[in-house]
């Protein structure tokens, strides 16, 4: 038989792809340095595949198959990804190493292919992809990107529902046992416990993510808007004045162009206004950090650039907050849901009665599992119908979406965002792995559209606490680019770009606590989060909220330090270091 393997690496995972060995019969493998590998076939070949977790498949006008494989993590082992040509068929076999582990599929196929996907027990029968498809395939969860046309066979998939934007906003459909479409493509699911989730209109990319070979700027690849982004940049702060400025594409088509010009004008006539008004939220324990409770008005001194304010609005530590609880569902995260949603209900638990609780996961973009409510028991469903979706890590984003959008309609209330991450965005990791070579990109990446020096800017900005929690749960691993072939780079520097980046994260995680009033937590494991989640309800109770009016109204965009004082002895105190006048 002729097989064909060998592998070669990219940032944040490893790619591996085929040339062909003929060694009569025998497994042979080998390594190049090509991102892409094509195997010729009939024009309409049957292609298999088990065990992916996600595959992503588009037409092409040639008798071949093309086939680009990524496996998560930090190496990747030969028999991972196996691949086997027959004439007319293919059959691709994954089995990664370790449960953590999970391959990642982009192939270009003939429009009349048939492409017969199983995994976890369930199964998609795909036939003339004549558009992109992508499907996303757990144990309990199928996703699928089609095209508007595409033919569905629900039949045998009691559980299948079509997510459809309307003028309203969402619709959820129900398509289980059903029939619907005109294809092709032909799609037909075979799922009889999974939950099923499609969406129509789904386009990509005419090309697969390949290996460039030349040097590009960053600059001249246009991304598409995620939901993320695009709220941000809809919104009134630095955070969307930045976006705008640098994502020409997130602002509105054309037909809104006239609301979308003068609205902002007007929202940041009135934010100016609103800015007269400083709120701060002051955190006050004892030298062993016990909280200092009935502190009243009387007892607190602010003073902005050295000179006395006057506060005109003073709220106890026992009044309740708007809490937002972001979630990071990126990398091996996703493979521990169900240990999440345990954590987040416990979060439920211990904060207060009167919270209102947001809960927010991301990825590449966004999902708001709940606004803010205080029904516990809706929050719990909400937590229960979780899911984590594949995709890169838009940290930035999902923070800056929290600041400006959950919080929108409470502005100048308590509010804070408890987030749940390792602070790695796919931005901060690119630009660290350009250190490698400088000036080589691959393309767009999956993080965000902020920079974090504009998400501290708004933070900075915001009157909202940020409590970090730092998960790192696995030591840190190489970061291999894919466009540096091996030997080009020895595992020492790439190790040191790992350790770089976890450490930079980390320091960012810090700054953005200390920019809000927050406090920085850490979390060896996931199920660490729980007793962390005690102390941050602990620490919500020292929690004094206050606000003045300042006696300099020169908003001339400097640095304005704010300084709180209290009238009692050994009183230690937290609160956001200053803000723009602006």
């Amino acid at each position: 038989m002729n097989f064909r393997s060998m592998y070669y690496r990219r940032a944040g995972c490893c790619i591996l792809s085929v040339t062909i060995v003929l060694l009569d019969g025998l497994t042979g493998f080998t390594q190049a340095p090509q991102a892409e590998h094509h195997f010729p076939t009939q024009p309409n070949p049957r292609i298999t595949i088990s065990n992916a977790a996600t595959i992503s498949i588009a037409p092409w006008g040639k008798n071949e198959v093309s086939i680009v494989a990524e496996v998560s993590g930090a190496s990747i082992q030969v028999d991972e990804v196996r691949i086997t040509p027959e004439k007319s068929k293919l059959d691709i076999a994954c089995n990664p190493s370790k449960p953590d582990r999970s391959v990642y599929l982009t192939l270009r196929v003939p429009a009349k292919a048939t492409v017969d996907i199983k995994s976890n027990g369930n199964r998609v029968e795909i036939k003339e992809p004549v558009a992109p498809v992508t499907i996303l395939a757990a144990k309990e969860l199928i996703q699928l990107g089609v095209p508007e046309s595409c033919s569905l066979d629900m039949e045998n998939a009691a559980r299948a529902v079509e997510h459809r934007q309307m003028s309203a906003g969402y619709a959820r459909i129900g398509l289980g046992k059903r029939t619907s479409g005109t294809g092709p493509p032909f799609v037909k699911v075979t799922a009889a416990t999974a939950q099923v989730i499609v969406v129509r209109g789904y386009s990509a990319p005419a090309t697969p993510l390949t290996l460039v070979t030349s040097i590009t700027p960053a600059t001249s690849f246009t991304r598409n808007p995620t939901l993320a982004a695009t709220t941000i940049a809809r919104r009134n702060s630095s955070m969307s004045r930045a976006l705008r400025r640098s994502n020409p594409q997130l602002i509105r088509p054309q037909r809104d162009q006239h609301a979308s010009v003068n609205s902002p004008d007007l929202e940041e006539g009135s934010l100016k206004l609103e800015t007269h008004l400083i709120n701060l939220n002051v955190s006050a324990t004892d030298n062993t950090g016990k909280a200092i409770p009935d502190l009243k008005q009387g007892d607190f001194n602010v003073y902005e650039d050295g000179v006395k304010q006057q506060i005109s609005f003073f709220s106890p530590e026992r009044s309740p907050f708007n809490l937002v609880l972001l979630i990071d569902l990126s990398g091996s995260m996703k493979n521990e849901i169900e240990l999440i949603k345990e954590t987040a209900i416990h979060f439920l638990d211990v904060i207060g009665a009167q919270d209102s609780v947001a809960v927010v996961t991301f990825t590449t973009d966004v999902t708001v599992i709940s606004h803010l409510t205080k029904d516990r028991d809706d929050l719990r469903e909400s937590i229960d119908w979780m899911l984590a979706p594949a995709g890169g890590t838009a940290f930035y984003d999902a923070l800056g979406y929290a600041l400006v959008e959950e919080f929108r309609k409470v502005k100048r209330e308590r509010n804070a965002v408890i987030a749940i991450t390792d602070g790695e965005d796919n931005i901060l990791q690119a630009n660290l792995v350009g250190k490698l070579r400088p000036g080589w990109m691959r393309g767009p990446t999956a993080g965000s559209f902020l920079t974090f020096e504009e998400l501290l800017d708004g933070a900075t900005e915001s009157d909202a606490l940020v409590y970090p929690i730092h998960l790192n749960p696995t030591p840190p691993q190489p970061i291999i680019p894919a466009n540096i072939p091996p030997p080009a780079l020895s595992q020492s520097p790439l190790l040191q770009v790992q350790s770089e980046l976890t450490e930079i994260a980390t320091k960012q995680l810090h700054s953005l606590a200390d920019a809000s009033g927050g406090r920085f937590y850490h979390a060896n494991r996931i199920a660490d989060l729980k007793g962390v989640f005690d102390q941050v309800a602990a620490e919500l109770r020292t929690v004094y909220s206050m606000a003045y009016t300042p006696t300099n109204l020169n908003y001339d965009g400097r640095f304005r330090k704010i300084q709180v004082q209290v009238n009692k002895p050994d009183v230690a105190i937290r609160t956001r270091p200053g803000y723009y006048g602006r």
